[in-house]
């Protein structure tokens, strides 16, 4: 299919080693436009955008190498005000509907951003940790915001490394949801296996063993599942989502 959208969106790629150069404001200006004609529930928006380029405000997040993110935060606080603005202070805008309503539209507009920024030849990557940081002293964020994602972007060093993907029939159900079998399970996941016992080396893979790690979904759950890193994680979203003032 010959589309410039759905080759942009096919050749995806999370870049992590950008150049020095900062991104130009016409360009941040328009995909920045384009982030903000994302779906979103309402029409209200429920989101803001906070622009990072300052070096000292990047490194208090521990982000180091980076010229620019984009954090979004779900925002109620805006709306709130409005609504005072007009003397309806009754109304109920930080409920859990509210919450993950916001919240997806703050993910949607990041992404449209994403999408935008890759077919200008700039690089980008979601960096996770957000909703654990402790970003108030930093960003000076208000009650009833919470941080949602963030994008980080730049121009790239490199292309990046073309990552696998799972089938179409592991992650697509039509009508209702179908339970598949260990076997078909193991097959999804074979290209993940082969590229983890080809990509490392035989030196790695038999540091791996001594740890107990024979296959990558060992590698995934050691490592990236750990209980105890996992509940400290999720002991700062939950202090996030207290102090956010949100009803969740």
């Amino acid at each position: 299919m010959n589309n410039e959208v759905i080759t942009v969106l096919k050749n995806h790629r999370s870049i992590r080693s950008f150049e020095k150069k900062k991104i130009e404001k016409e360009i941040l200006d328009e995909i920045l436009k384009v982030g903000i004609r994302a779906a979103n529930g309402g029409n209200l928006q429920g989101y803001s955008l906070v622009v990072l380029d300052d070096l000292d405000k990047l490194e208090a997040l521990g982000i180091y190498n980076i010229p620019l993110v984009i954090i979004a935060l779900a925002d109620a606080y805006r709306t709130k005000r409005w609504f005072n603005a007009f003397g309806e202070n009754k109304a109920s805008v930080n409920t859990t509907h509210g919450f993950f309503i916001n919240n997806w539209d703050a993910l949607i507009c990041l992404h449209n951003i994403s999408i935008a920024a890759e077919s200008l030849g700039i690089g980008t990557y979601y960096n996770g940790d957000i909703t654990s940081m402790d970003i108030g002293k930093v960003i000076n964020n208000p009650e009833y915001t919470f941080p949602s994602g963030m994008l980080c972007l730049g121009y790239p060093k490199n292309e990046g490394r073309f990552l696998d993907r799972l089938p179409l029939e592991a992650v697509v159900h039509y009508n209702s949801y179908r339970i598949p079998t260990d076997e078909e399970i193991k097959g999804w996941y074979n290209e993940k296996e082969n590229l983890f016992q080809t990509r490392n080396t035989k030196e790695k893979l038999e540091e791996l063993r001594t740890k107990g790690i024979f296959n990558i979904a060992q590698a995934y759950s050691k490592n990236k599942f750990k209980k105890e890193e996992l509940e400290k994680t999720s002991k700062n979203i939950k202090r996030n989502i207290k102090e956010s003032g949100y009803d969740v």
